[in-house]
């Protein structure tokens, strides 16, 4: 392997790196405890003062299928906080949802 290649692959490797921590920065909102669910098709029940429910949720040791959206739950688009409105749009689509199990109420939704 050549020197000039060495260092790219260090470089790429370090900018991963940053880039997965940069990420990652947004779960620091959560409030332990707090589980994360993907699903590729979101079903959302959302009222016009931004409470409402998320439907089809699964996680282990969950005996439940649906959370609550709250006045405190948030919405982020590629890491940027966005109406929790927004989560409208996004029905039927990839978003993950972060909540607290305890409650059953959302944390999060990223898309």
């Amino acid at each position: 392997m050549s020197f000039n290649k060495k260092i790219t692959n260090k470089i790429s490797n370090c900018f991963l790196m940053f880039l997965l921590m940069f990420c990652s920065f947004n779960l620091i909102a959560e409030k332990m405890p707090f589980k994360v669910f993907e699903t590729e098709s979101l079903s959302i029940k959302l009222s016009n003062d931004g409470t409402g429910i998320v439907k089809g949720i699964r996680c282990d040791g969950c005996d439940f299928n649906f959370v609550r959206i709250t006045a405190d739950s948030k919405a982020s688009e590629d890491g940027a906080e966005v109406s929790i409105m927004e989560a409208r749009a996004r029905a039927g689509k990839f978003v993950m949802v972060s909540f607290n199990p305890e409650t059953q109420e959302v944390q999060y939704i990223r898309w």
